[in-house]
């Protein structure tokens, strides 16, 4: 009976020790793994107000994060990932899609999705009927740099407030630059 226990205790820890230790999921990525799989249930998914209130019963279903602290996040995300990328913002203007926005619901739908839209481009990664969803905007501008910005003492600056829509206005004249200099080479060759 004791060389069972032993054994029992032996193939226990081999299988234990076998597992591949996971990092646990950060709370913003719960959030909208959570979000994604209770709209993916809705009726109405295209509804913006629908959008807004899968938001915050995802946000309830995880302890570990604020509305703050998950703004926040989304809005580096948005900003330094997807907003500062040309060829982001090309596609965006190319298909009339509001950069902030749609960055947004990227954002929203995961690092990968995040990964496979700057790799590929967003016609390549959506489909033609799920593009027109990216427009809807949850937070604005002003929402995201107050969770950001704001602490009990401070509040965001006026540029901090704008800096979004500043840096969209930054790359789409960098776009006109570059469809210039290109229209320039066509014409002279």
């Amino acid at each position: 009976m004791m060389n069972s226990n032993v054994a029992e205790q032996n193939v226990s820890r081999e299988t234990s020790s076998n597992k591949v230790a996971r990092k646990p999921k950060d709370a913003f990525c719960m959030v909208n793994e959570k979000y994604r799989n209770i709209l993916s249930k809705q009726v109405q998914k295209e509804n913006i107000d629908v959008k807004k209130m899968v938001f915050e019963e995802a946000l309830k279903q995880v302890d570990s994060i604020t509305k703050n602290n998950y703004l926040s996040a989304l809005r580096d995300i948005v900003l330094n990932r997807l907003i500062s990328n040309v060829k982001f913002c090309k596609d965006c203007i190319d298909l009339s899609l509001n950069p902030f926005a749609a960055a947004q619901n990227i954002a929203m739908s995961g690092k990968k999705q995040v990964e496979k839209v700057l790799s590929f481009g967003i016609e390549s990664v959506y489909k033609a009927d799920d593009i027109a969803f990216l427009n809807d905007e949850l937070f604005s501008e002003g929402e995201m740099a107050k969770a950001r910005f704001s602490s009990v003492s401070t509040s965001p600056s006026e540029s901090q407030l704008n800096e979004a829509s500043k840096l969209i206005d930054a790359v789409k004249q960098v776009l006109v630059i570059m469809n210039g200099s290109n229209s320039e080479r066509t014409q002279s060759a």
